[in-house]
């Protein structure tokens, strides 16, 4: 059966305590440490691509904030802190470290205990939480908007509010106050987020993202301090990379190209290696902590 999305809203039904704060995470039932998907799918990450991976981290500096991009139609607060996002999803192995810095002027300084959250859609194309009874892809999504560090206003969206946000924001574990859509489903595979370590960085274990059409292979990231979204964007694959998984199934040829999709931005270009018959990608997300609102998001919590 499809794996359950557990939800603030289900843990607080259920009378569990559920709280964040800029020093780390209590959530019913879950915990920082690595999760498998289903089937129990590796637990803890193996040595060697990890420490692959985060030597990758070496060639993805920043002197400047990451750029805010779109959060897109297909996010929603699925509260699940772990590792391995792929619930046995079919796909080449990717390996994700991020770190996050204090972007302003260049000081490089690790951001611990931000929350990193990441979300991108299966092999064919489909996100979790929004395929229909017949296992086929929602279709193809309408433009996000800018994040702008705050609460998404529904009256940008120039669609009309297909996905519901006008009547739904998230109230959940990442983010306070963030318009969310609302899922046709309670699947959850391929979304997930962890706590940044000593030194602003996270990991996953994950499959390599597929496409759909108008967009190039792209990761979705939220970073968020005390549930405040400081930084909404989306992080690109290499093309030569995607060029070469994709012509072997389970994926399919002809994604588009990085310089032809509209929300590309060179800040967001990952660093993609191979490994074995994996893929690890790394980058430095820049935080420009001088410029959060405080109340952006909501604001914190007691």
């Amino acid at each position: 059966m499809e794996q359950r999305r557990w939800s603030r809203r289900r843990a607080l039904a259920l009378g569990a305590p559920l709280g964040l704060s800029a020093t780390g995470i209590a959530l019913a039932g879950l915990s920082s440490r690595p999760e498998g998907g289903r089937g129990g799918a590796g637990a803890e990450l193996p040595t060697s691509i990890d420490a692959a991976a985060l030597a990758l981290l070496g060639e993805s500096r920043v002197c400047r904030p990451t750029v805010q991009a779109a959060q897109g139609p297909y996010w929603f607060d699925v509260d699940r802190l772990r590792t391995d996002l792929r619930e046995n999803r079919p796909g080449t192995p990717l390996r994700l470290v991020f770190r996050v810095v204090d972007g302003a002027g260049c000081t490089d300084r690790p951001v611990p205990d931000a929350v990193v959250e990441v979300w991108h859609c299966d092999a064919a194309g489909r996100y979790s939480g929004f395929e229909t009874p017949g296992g086929v892809a929602v279709p193809a999504p309408p433009p996000g908007w800018p994040n702008d560090l705050g609460p998404e206003p529904p009256a940008a969206d120039p669609t009309g509010d297909p996905m519901g946000y006008a009547t739904r924001t998230s109230d959940g574990s990442y983010s306070r106050g963030d318009a969310e859509a609302q899922p046709t489903d309670d699947g959850t595979f391929l979304r997930g987020a962890q706590i940044a370590d000593a030194q602003g960085v996270v990991r996953f274990a994950t499959i390599y993202p597929g496409w759909y059409v108008g967009r190039a292979p792209h990761v979705h990231v939220k970073v968020h301090l005390d549930r405040r979204t400081v930084l909404a964007t989306q992080v690109f694959l290499d093309d030569a990379a995607s060029a070469r998984i994709y012509a072997s199934a389970p994926y399919r040829p002809g994604a588009l190209r990085n310089a032809d999709d509209e929300q590309f931005d060179a800040s967001a270009q990952l660093t993609v290696r191979t490994f074995g018959d994996a893929q690890i990608a790394a980058i430095t997300l820049g935080v420009d902590l001088l410029r959060v609102p405080a109340a952006a998001g909501g604001g914190s919590l007691p």
